[in-house]
């Protein structure tokens, strides 16, 4: 794991991977430098800079809509293998209980058979993980300016099925544009 938008590396272990040689190709250049370090020996870890940075994603849903996708599928750090295996998993546990839990409570509702039962039950917990996940994660957002907008932080996961069809299209095509920037595939 990986993120470019706060990284850190020692100058030395930045030298000896020699630069960004290794992630030159790569939209998620930071993710597949971290993996390339970790190959050669060197240290790497996750560290929450909540309290060292801040900073801002996009500036509403079309613009995430657009640019999120350019790193996001992490096919550039990652074998085929690996990204499709992340996208099951992903639609798994992300996106299917949102869109099956309405189905499942009237199946369940309609005609209430264990295995229906157990469904319900695995959806549900599904969901409760997720939100969970949010209680996880909220100290790392600023609220400072979202005004009466932080309450939809807390839906967020309602949009998890979007977000992982726009993981699919992402891993389906390799972007050329970025924030308004332009740029041609590279070749190894």
């Amino acid at each position: 794991m990986a993120n470019g938008q706060c990284f850190l590396c020692r100058r030395s272990v930045l030298t000896a991977l020699d630069g960004y040689t290794s992630a030159r190709a790569s939209f998620c250049d930071d993710v597949t430098l971290a993996r390339y370090a970790a190959q050669q020996g060197a240290r790497v870890g996750f560290w929450d800079g909540a309290n060292l940075i801040k900073v801002r994603m996009y500036e509403g849903a079309l613009e995430t809509w657009r640019e999120w996708g350019r790193s996001l599928d992490l096919k550039n750090a990652a074998t085929p293998q690996q990204t499709w295996g992340d996208i099951w998993l992903l639609s798994a546990v992300q996106a299917l209980p949102w869109l099956m839990l309405p189905t499942l409570l009237w199946a369940w509702k309609n005609r209430q058979t264990w295995p229906l039962a157990l469904a319900v039950g695995v959806d549900l917990g599904l969901g409760l993980i997720r939100v969970g996940m949010q209680a996880a994660i909220v100290s790392a957002y600023d609220f400072t300016q979202a005004g009466r907008q932080g309450w939809a932080f807390w839906l967020s996961p309602l949009a998890d099925p979007l977000a992982t069809l726009r993981i699919i299209l992402s891993a389906l095509r390799t972007p050329t544009r970025w924030r308004g920037r332009q740029y041609t595939e590279v070749k190894d």
